[in-house]
């Protein structure tokens, strides 16, 4: 079966961000850059050669990926939020403080009528972060 993951787009500052990440959710990250693909950097200006290409952060149970060319300006929206579904509550506990630090608490952590317990947060890099923890199942 097919698996969904996000896929980030920056600006110039993919490296710091799939970094970042890493130090929150930990795991093995891979980060190419456009002089690593010769042929492509042979296409682009010097300035270039040094943007991430592509990347990609693979954690326990997360996919990550992440780039710095895009083929237009990146605008952050309001359409699309990154959940993560925790299994924990040292776990949401632990995600929800790293991926807050330097970014904006949208909503603090609270128990919710549903049997879990939801946050959500803008990390520093401007992407909406959702975490739940389905303490019990209250939807039958």
């Amino acid at each position: 079966m097919a698996k969904l993951n996000p896929y980030l787009n920056f600006e110039g500052n993919c490296r710091e961000a799939m970094t970042y990440y890493k130090e929150c959710f930990g795991g093995d990250l891979m980060l190419q850059t456009v002089a690593e693909m010769p042929e492509m950097a042979a296409q682009m200006p010097p300035d270039m050669k040094d943007q991430i290409l592509h990347s990609y952060l693979m954690a326990e149970g997360i996919t990550i990926m992440g780039s710095d060319l895009n083929r237009e300006k990146p605008n952050e929206g309001n359409t699309i939020q990154l959940c993560l579904n925790c299994d924990s509550d040292s776990e949401i506990e632990k995600l929800f403080g790293s991926l807050s630090k330097g970014g904006k608490i949208v909503e603090t952590l609270s128990d919710m009528p549903w049997g879990g317990r939801y946050g959500s947060v803008t990390d520093k890099f401007g992407k909406t972060w959702v975490l739940n923890f389905q303490k019990e199942n209250t939807m039958k």
